[in-house]
């Protein structure tokens, strides 16, 4: 009987150790992020997508190379993918002066109010500013947004987070497009 104590125990003790070495292989290595992310130029740093960016091999930064919107071409975004899954997203939307964006689906995340632009909203995945640009050759109002993507790392305080990046995105497009106050 003692023989079969000690064969239990044996077993369970290498079953846990081949567990552990198994777990070991498969975990990946966080994705290495280029040192600037969307629109050529980077509105942000790798650093700071990170979080978002979670484990991974290969990084594609599908966005255009300049961040410009023109009036034939009122939409412009940037895909972070990792290993084929978007990892975070942002975009940006033009629309004629005084015409509004609505948050419908927003409100269902219980979103927190953003001190920036005309109005803006944050949540637990993402954020959405509204604003109007003037600028010497037209006035139009513009949407910026941004967000985690399909399968996401998680930030520890996912709407200062958000917040953050926010406020380098109103900055960084503002000033690409020239915005005015």
């Amino acid at each position: 009987m003692a023989c079969r104590r000690y064969s239990f125990v044996i077993g369970v003790v290498s079953a846990g150790l081949l567990l552990s070495a198994c777990s070991g292989e498969s975990e990946q290595a966080a994705a290495v992020l280029p040192d600037r992310v969307c629109w050529g130029t980077g509105a942000f740093s790798g650093k700071e997508l990170a979080p978002l960016a979670g484990s991974g091999q290969q990084v594609r930064d599908d966005s255009p190379a300049t961040f410009d919107l023109p009036q034939d071409n009122k939409k412009t975004s940037c895909t972070l993918y990792v290993d084929g899954d978007i990892r975070f997203h942002s975009g940006a939307w033009r629309l004629g002066p005084g015409q509004d964006f609505f948050w419908d689906t927003q409100q269902k995340q219980h979103p927190d109010k953003l001190d920036m632009g005309n109005k803006g909203l944050v949540w637990d995945d993402g954020a959405v500013v509204a604003l109007t640009c003037k600028r010497a050759d037209a006035t139009f109002e513009l949407e910026l947004s941004l967000d985690n993507g399909s399968l996401p790392g998680v930030p520890k305080d996912p709407r200062p987070y958000f917040t953050g990046l926010m406020e380098q995105y109103y900055e960084f497009a503002t000033k690409q497009l020239k915005c005015g106050s």
